[in-house]
């Protein structure tokens, strides 16, 4: 035997120790990662960066205060036999945010959500998209036409282009006129 009981127990002792020291290092460790996680999460809540994030993520989910609407549009087309599809959606830099459908998956039938912060916020991003800041434009060009239809901080944009011009405007103007309608 090259190690006697006295020595079996010394080595046991030593990796008992080692053991117990490593796992000592990782428990402090952890507390110091966790309380320096707290303590972002802590003043992200005191800044409001929290608050801002999570708006940001239900708004471009639809869920949150724009939820409603997205939603009472969604049921609308449906209502009308139009599917929206390949949703898209794109946040501005100044806590607006805009939505993009395809009618029953066509590229020549766009319908876009514009969700401004204020009515001012979105008289000016219209006048600056779309040349136009009253509640209700028609644009027309050579290669399609566009009906904007506005109401307080919400505008509804409907762009249509080449033989198909009128297929969907009678319905998509009835749904508009019913979502703007809801909004108070």
């Amino acid at each position: 035997m090259w190690f006697g009981r006295e020595d079996r127990i010394l080595v046991g002792r030593i990796i008992k120790s080692v053991l117990v020291s490593v796992m000592l290092i990782a428990s402090v460790w952890s507390l110091v990662a966790c309380s320096a996680s707290s303590i972002e999460q802590e003043r992200k809540v005191y800044t409001r960066e929290a608050t801002d994030e999570g708006n940001m993520r239900a708004q471009s989910q639809g869920h949150g205060l724009n939820g409603e609407l997205v939603s009472e549009i969604s049921k609308s087309f449906e209502a009308k036999g139009i599917k929206l599809m390949n949703n898209m959606s794109a946040d501005d830099d100044h806590g607006g945010i805009s939505y993009m459908y395809l009618l029953n998956g066509s590229g020549r039938h766009i319908v876009k959500v514009h969700i401004f912060g204020s009515k001012a916020a979105r008289v000016a991003g219209m006048k600056q998209m779309y040349s136009e800041n009253g509640d209700e434009a028609v644009l027309e060009k050579v290669l399609g036409r566009t009906t904007i239809r506005s109401k307080g901080y919400v505008s509804l944009v409907y762009t249509a282009s080449g033989g198909e011009k009128d297929e969907y405007e009678p319905d998509v103007l009835q749904v508009f006129q019913h979502v703007l309608e809801q909004l108070r």
